[in-house]
């Protein structure tokens, strides 16, 4: 009996499910299996990393980086080649430049792996700096590998590896000439969960610690990863906030059912290396190669709110609550979690829903950001697809695979607890990432790549888990065998898709340049033909091109990153005209002005901005709209009507647009029409083409400048604009001016009569410029003053010979212009015959640029707010003028920028608009002295009113009631003296 059962289970062992022996070669070949997955695996992941790698280079060859924020990332990668972290940055938000702040290991990182090895090899900053994201990125292809291999199966790792290597989500922020922080964020914090994973599965007897080194070892690890992600860029936070909610939630279900033994264990392990990681980080926002101490601080009191709760879960039962079954373990943490709620009730007070919402609070200017625009199913598929056609996403893939690997965690999850068998930490982990980087995923568009970690990983265990399945199946191995071509039938196109989209990709990427031939040929023009001290302002999407050393060089207020409270105002002066449009850009120091004919494509952001247009227009209505034959339309005129029309086909429609005027370029004739049926206004160019343009925004000053047209409903505004902002190079729709606050922008002859009733004769114009009249005459002399008033100024006018002065002449001392109400000044010249004439106005104006960082006491400083109101303190900066200069006035300029919302304040609302102002409330002075050219090192002790900005904002509530917001306020050190302004030459 017992030797007849023996035999039947040898006889089971010996015969699989299929009942056929297997063949001995074939099991020696099945017993290898394991080796040849591990090993072949990390070598094929090898293999697919150096190939992303590879397809993340080719933008490399390109002269400029593509993405427009990398400019600035390169500056301040220089200064910490030479410095070890940057501090002060002269070029951004002129005048003043700005303290570098934020996640500064961001630059210090790479910088120290530069100088420590590639500087060696022989790379140029440049060189190592193009390779540094692409190399980051090949490393994250590895770690994630080996993640995906810890928290779940070789497979699971091997083919994250695979989709991350040609994920279109990450190669966007880690190809050669993007450099922002995701991408080193990333391959720490997926370094530091591999550490993590390891910690927490290596057994240790802390009595003993000697033999525990590897836990040790594992330990230290994690906590150089965190810190170094937290480093990397001002976002980890993220990575921050996921750590804290998988210590939150771990504990509670290891709690609900019932396992104290493992839940004591992973607070004793877990919650110490948190509490080193948090306060460690606390200590480099003060270098900052950390930049957010404030989330910090909150960090830990969440941590210890965890601790606490942990406590009550431990210790609660010996003070008598009942943890008898589920339902009252989950009841206690409930009541705690209601009473913490009441605790951060007491703790912030009222505005608690306010520090809720914060995160998601909008304004105006990030409603115009398209990465912050709502993620839609469409955004998610250009992210996360494996087939890429014309540069989009086709069918969401990975997205959807990565849902299925969720849900099969989940699942696995709910059964065990269901069986009272509580999972591991892992499978929690994954689903707590998964689960957060989606809720960030579909909030806005750009948290794409942060999610790319989570989402690509749970697509690695979706796949993992079907080869995990057919591993698992009690078939023989010739079954196994049949099923696993299959597999690798249906699975290996995935790749070798993937990897062709994704080079074709980065091949179109690779073609061209970001920054337009006309741009670079402007820029660097620019920079061969301006002063080193000069500022320029675009749009704010090109200051980075501005600063760059590699194009211009040189100062600009508002860029990518900085002066965005001056967005509003930039926009304001482009979306108008006239006094609406007139703006302070002296109070920015600025001297060159740029308008980019392609920036009609954004114009209903800069229209909404400004306040020349509401919500519902900004949402709805194009400002601008090509036509012509090559836009699928055509412009024709019906001599019956007298009437100009554009005609389009539109879904087997023909469709007439009649707008309300229509210009003709290359004549200048203007044609209103009758019966228009749109408001807008047609520019019309040789070749029988054309721009529609809406009618808020038709004669703005951005129209003007771009196009060089004039506005004939108003030719003396366009008059006025013409003279403030003289063209000084053209080049392919990048029209470049140098700006003057103060300039002449007519002249008029006494021809007969005296000056209050005789008769006037234009003799010249900012539109038609001619030379004086030589001779003793009178002149009417009208002075356009661009967003400041002249104020107690001296008009000189200079006759030069061959460059040499022979004559100069006061016309008028004490004069006063209203910017907003300009009156002429009547002036009688005898007019020498020289060779150029010119005339100046000399009155109080800002001279000099900062060019070093400011000190307040020792300490660095914010240039653009040194000091706070109602304190005092000894300042320390470094100035930089053009030339010598007596008699100067260092002093405080205290500006507040804000705008009135006159229909209310909700920004979704179809009818809200802005008004943007920006306002100099007064001058602080500190200390009178000479400077000379170049650099000055400049100390003063000095002390700020306790109201200098609340009294003016007072009165502003005063006046407006609720409908303002206060932006930004500024308190700057401007340097006032004598300034020769000039205004006119002929």
């Amino acid at each position: 009996m017992v030797k007849s059962k023996v035999k039947k289970q040898k006889e089971k062992v010996k015969t699989p499910k299929g009942g056929r022996k297997e063949p001995e070669s074939l099991k020696k070949l099945a017993s290898l299996y394991p080796k040849l997955k591990t090993y072949g695996l990390a070598v094929l992941t090898l293999i697919v990393a150096y190939y992303g790698y590879i397809i993340r280079m080719k933008t490399a060859k390109l002269k400029y980086f593509l993405d427009p924020d990398t400019f600035y990332h390169f500056e301040m990668f220089k200064q910490a080649v030479k410095e070890g972290i940057p501090h002060y940055w002269p070029l951004a938000e002129a005048p003043t430049g700005i303290k570098v702040s934020g996640s500064l290991g961001l630059y210090a990182i790479p910088a120290k792996v530069y100088n420590l090895i590639f500087s060696h090899l022989g790379y140029t900053e440049l060189d190592f700096f193009k390779m540094w994201t692409p190399l980051v990125g090949a490393i994250t292809i590895v770690g994630v590998y080996l993640l995906g291999r810890k928290l779940h199966s070789d497979w699971a790792g091997f083919w994250a590896a695979v989709f991350l290597a040609f994920s279109y989500a990450n190669y966007t922020k880690t190809y050669s000439g993007n450099a922002r922080g995701e991408a080193p964020f990333l391959m720490f914090f997926v370094f530091a969960l591999i550490a993590m994973t390891y910690y927490l599965d290596e057994k240790a007897n802390w009595k003993e610690i000697s033999k525990s080194w590897k836990k040790v070892l594992w330990g230290i690890l994690f906590l150089v990863f965190g810190w170094l992600f937290m480093m990397s860029w001002q976002g980890s936070e993220f990575g921050v906030g996921v750590l804290l909610l998988f210590m939150g939630i771990y504990p509670i279900l290891l709690f609900v059912f019932g396992k104290i033994e493992e839940l004591k264990r992973f607070t004793y392990e877990f919650y110490p290396l948190m509490l080193v990681l948090l306060l460690g980080a606390i200590p480099l926002t003060s270098i900052p190669l950390i930049g957010y101490k404030s989330f910090l601080v909150f960090s830990l009191e969440v941590y210890f709110a965890i601790v606490v709760l942990t406590a009550i879960m431990l210790f609660g039962e010996k003070v008598g609550l009942n943890y008898s079954d589920k339902k009252h373990r989950f009841g206690t943490v409930l009541a705690v979690g209601v009473l913490g709620f009441l605790g951060a009730y007491l703790y912030f007070g009222p505005d608690l829903w306010k520090f809720l919402a914060g995160a998601y609070q909008s304004n105006p200017l990030y409603q115009t950001v398209a990465e912050l625009a709502k993620t839609r199913w469409v955004d998610v598929k250009n992210a996360f697809s494996i087939h890429y056609a014309h540069g989009a996403g086709q069918d969401g893939m990975l997205y959807i695979f990565s849902i299925v690997g969720f849900l099969v965690i989940l699942s696995r999850i709910s059964w065990k607890l269901y069986k009272g068998d509580i999972t591991g930490y892992k499978e929690v982990f994954l689903v707590v990432y998964y689960a957060a980087a989606t809720y960030f995923l579909w909030t806005a568009v750009r948290f794409s790549f942060q999610a790319s970690g989570a989402v690509i990983l749970l697509a690695g265990v979706f796949l993992g888990e079907v080869i995990g399945a057919l591993e698992r199946m009690e078939e023989n191995l010739g079954t196994k065998a049949m099923f696993a071509v299959v597999l690798i039938l249906l699975l290996s196109p995935l790749p070798v898709i993937a990897a062709r989209d994704m080079g074709t990709l980065a091949d179109a990427q690779a073609t061209g340049e970001a920054v337009p031939k006309s741009w670079q040929d402007t820029l660097l023009w620019m920079k061969n033909n301006s002063n080193p001290l000069d500022s320029a302002t675009g749009w704010w999407d090109y200051g980075y091109w501005i600063e760059s050393s590699l194009l211009s060089n040189r100062r600009t207020p508002t860029d990518g990153g900085h002066g965005y409270d001056r967005r509003y105002i930039l926009a304001k002066f482009y979306s108008h005209s006239g006094n609406a449009g007139e703006v302070d850009f002296e109070a920015w120091g600025l001297n060159y002005l740029i308008a980019w004919q392609s920036d009609i494509f954004k114009f209903n952001a800069i229209s909404y901005l400004g306040g020349a247009i509401t919500y519902d227009e900004y949402e709805h209505t194009p400002m601008f709209m090509p036509v012509g034959p090559q836009y699928g339309s055509t412009i024709l005129y019906d001599n019956k009507s007298k009437t100009y029309y554009v005609q389009a086909t539109y879904n087997g429609r023909v469709l007439q647009y009649i707008p309300k005027i229509v210009i003709d370029m290359s004549s200048s004739s203007v044609h209103q029409n009758s019966q228009p049926n749109v408001p807008y206004v047609l520019y019309i160019y040789p070749g029988n083409w054309g721009i529609m343009a809406y009618e808020k925004i038709a004669f703005s000053n951005f129209v003007q400048l771009a196009f060089n047209s004039i506005n004939p409903m108003n030719v003396t505004d366009s008059m006025k604009l013409r003279s403030n902002f003289v063209p000084v190079k053209m080049e392919g729709g990048v029209n470049t001016y140098e700006f003057r606050p103060f300039a002449v922008y007519r002249i008029d002859l006494l021809v007969n009569g005296t000056p209050s009733n005789g008769t006037w004769n234009p003799v010249y114009s900012s539109l038609a410029p001619t030379k004086l009249p030589i001779g003793n005459h009178t002149f009417k002399i009208y002075i356009s003053a661009f967003g400041r008033d002249v104020e107690n100024a001296t008009l000189v006018f200079e006759a030069y010979q061959n460059g040499t002065l022979v004559k100069r002449e006061t016309l008028a001392e004490n004069l006063h212009i209203d910017h907003l109400n300009e009156t002429p000044v009547i002036a009688t010249i005898n007019v020498p015959n020289a060779t150029s004439y010119r005339m100046v106005l000399i009155q109080d104006g800002p001279v000099g640029v900062l060019n070093g960082p400011v000190k307040v006491d020792g300490k660095e400083v914010n240039p653009s707010f040194p000091i706070a109101p109602g304190k005092s303190g000894d300042m320390e900066l470094t100035a930089a003028f053009r030339k010598d200069y007596e008699n100067v006035t260092l002093a405080l300029r205290a500006t507040v920028v804000y705008y009135l919302t006159p229909n209310g304040k909700d920004i979704y609302k179809n009818e809200f608009y802005l008004d943007p102002h920006q306002d100099i409330i007064t001058y602080i002075p500190i200390k009178e002295m000479s400077v000379k050219a170049g650099d000055n090192q400049i100390s003063a002790h000095v002390e700020v009113p306790d109201d200098v900005f609340s009294a003016y904002i007072e009165e502003l509530k005063q006046k407006y009631g609720d409908n303002f917001v206060v932006h930004s306020k500024r308190l700057e050190p401007v340097f006032i003296t004598k300034k020769e302004y000039v205004i006119w030459e002929g």
